[in-house]
Parts: C-alpha cells; sequence; structure tokens
C-alpha cells in the first residue's frame, strides 16, 4: 500500500510538473484562431503532451513522410531501386512545383528516384511527390499505415487534387492543364467559390492524419522500426535537409540543433511534424502540429508552431539533460 501511495504522488507531481508546459502551449495555439492539433512526446522519458491530438486534420504537404515511408518498404521489397529513372513528361509537371518547372523542360528529362525523392522532400516539390505517389501508389501507403498501427493515416490524392479540391476547381476537368494554364484558374477563383471549397475540403475524411498518429510514426523512425534501422535513419537524414517550413518547428530554436521535419500548407492548414535532437544527451522531441479551419496570418500561426517547440524543447532540456 505504501509503494502504491508513492506511484501515486510520484505519478501526480509528474503531472503537475508538465502542467506549466502544457498551459504555454495551450496559449500559444489560442493565437492560430481556429483548430489545433498538438502533440509533442520526449522519446525517451515517454512524457507527452496530447491537445486534439486524436481529431483529424488535412496533412498538406506532410503526408510526403507517409509516401516516403511506403517507398522504402517498397525498396526493401525489391520493387524498385533508388537508382531507378523515371521520365518526366509535361503532363508531370503541377502547380507548387517551382524547382521542375523553373528548371527543366521535360520531355527528355530523367531523374533517379532519389533526386526525385529530395526534390519531394526538400523543396516540398509537388510534381516530384506526385510522380512517387503514382509509383508507390495511394492506397498502399494507407494500408501499410494500418498495418504500422497508425489507422488515421491515409493518402487518397495527388498533390494536384488536394489543391484543386481545396479551391473549387474540378480536378476532372482542369487537372490535365499545363501547370501555368491551371495557375491561371486558380488566380480567376472569386473569393465565395474559394471559401466554400475550403470549407466542404476540411469535412472530407481525405489525405488526413491525427497528430498522435504522425507522431507515432515518427518516434517508430527514432527507434528504427520502419522497414529496419537502416532504412528508418536514412529517412530522418531526408528529412533533416528540409528546406521548407523554417520558421515552424526550427523557427526558435539554436542554430545548431538538428531537426528533422517536414512542413505542409493548404488553406487554413498550416502544419509540421518533425523529430527534435536535444542537446546535452537529453534526448529527442516528437512534435506534430495540425491545423484547419485557422484564420490568424501565416506568420502568426507559423510563430505559434515555433512557440510550442521552443516551449517544449526548454523544458525538456532542463529537466533532461545529463550534462
Amino acid at each position: 500500500m505504501a509503494l502504491a501511495a508513492l506511484l501515486v504522488m510520484a505519478a501526480a507531481a509528474q503531472a503537475a510538473d508538465i502542467s506549466p508546459l502544457r498551459k504555454q502551449i495551450e496559449q500559444a495555439a489560442s493565437r492560430a484562431r481556429g483548430d489545433v492539433g498538438i502533440a509533442v512526446k520526449h522519446l525517451e522519458s515517454g512524457t507527452e503532451i496530447l491537445i486534439n491530438a486524436d481529431k483529424k486534420f488535412p496533412m498538406a504537404s506532410t503526408y510526403k513522410v507517409p509516401i516516403l515511408v511506403e517507398i522504402f518498404y517498397q525498396i526493401a521489397e525489391g520493387k524498385f531501386s533508388l537508382d531507378d529513372r523515371v521520365e518526366v513528361m509535361p503532363s508531370d509537371l503541377h502547380i507548387g512545383s517551382g524547382a521542375m518547372v523553373a528548371l527543366f523542360d521535360p520531355p527528355g528529362v530523367q531523374f533517379d528516384i532519389r533526386n526525385l525523392i529530395n526534390m519531394a522532400m526538400r523543396v516540398s516539390d509537388n510534381s516530384a511527390a506526385d510522380i512517387l505517389l503514382n509509383r508507390v501508389g495511394p492506397e498502399n501507403v494507407t494500408r501499410r499505415m494500418k498495418m504500422l498501427g497508425l489507422d488515421s493515416i491515409r493518402v487518397d490524392r495527388s498533390t494536384l487534387e488536394m489543391i484543386l479540391d481545396q479551391s473549387g476547381l474540378d480536378y476532372a476537368q482542369f487537372g490535365a492543364l499545363p501547370a501555368r494554364e491551371v495557375r491561371k484558374r486558380l488566380d480567376a477563383i472569386d473569393t465565395a467559390t474559394a471559401a466554400k471549397a475550403d470549407e466542404q475540403f476540411n469535412k472530407i475524411d481525405k489525405d488526413t492524419a491525427k497528430p498522435a498518429d504522425m507522431n507515432r510514426l515518427l518516434e517508430m523512425l527514432v527507434k528504427g522500426e520502419i522497414v529496419d534501422y537502416v532504412a528508418s535513419y536514412k529517412i530522418i537524414a531526408i528529412l533533416k535537409e528540409c528546406q521548407t517550413g523554417t520558421a515552424r518547428i526550427p523557427g526558435l530554436l539554436p542554430k545548431e540543433i538538428e531537426v528533422a521535419h517536414k512542413s505542409g500548407t493548404i488553406g487554413g492548414s498550416i502544419n509540421d511534424t518533425g523529430i527534435v535532437f536535444l542537446p546535452n544527451d537529453a534526448g529527442h522531441l516528437a512534435i506534430t502540429v495540425f491545423m484547419k479551419n485557422t484564420k490568424a496570418t501565416t506568420a502568426v500561426r507559423e510563430r505559434v508552431i515555433a512557440d510550442i517547440t521552443r516551449y517544449a524543447y526548454d523544458y525538456f532540456v532542463r529537466n533532461y539533460s545529463k550534462v
């Protein structure tokens, strides 16, 4: 009985200890002026904060993480290799693909899978991501997530189809147009149509995930449980090269701190998910912040993610540093 009482007291003390951090995070989230889902976990201790983390949110480009995971599983199964080459045709170039649209003039351009991954993950090139998604199949990504126990993570559409659905353009009618023509159509959409389309987009259970499940995927990567240790750490290495969303998870961290993350943006969703490598042997933080229907400016919403990360960073470095 005495031991049980001590355990209860220890658990209560830990809950009380984490409560100031939770309050800071909740206050930061309120500034986004909308729905915010947050999962923060210190992987070594298991200490975590979950706020709306079991609600589904549009993943936006963070869905490229589960796509990348499926790529590595299919490579391990011998279906293709990183060195396989893909010819890029004009129809493969989509909006949100600055690198490929600006620098290349297909047909006649070939990339290997490795380079497509780099473009999709480092600069979030949508054309590269859609080529890769077409290679592995969205249904296979969703099936893989379920096999991993991550039931809420589902991938259904290409980035192009997502963008058109969210904006109010019929993918069947406009999806095959050249990227520059699609951009003109998007720019011509009136405010009322765009608002109605965005509202409907946020109600549909496609390309969505719970922050808790996305954080669990990050934890599995750190533990080497995705394919194997080698594949897991290759994926982490790719995420460390992310050049988008720099004002989000990495935004307020010391410059020397390593972060492996993937950001995503669509409509009222300003998202980021990633691993923070804490100094002084303090361990790892898995952080996922998803939003929808948020009304604050992009700068404010990005600062919300940066603040949440910094609050968690300060707390866990202070309490778990070994130096």
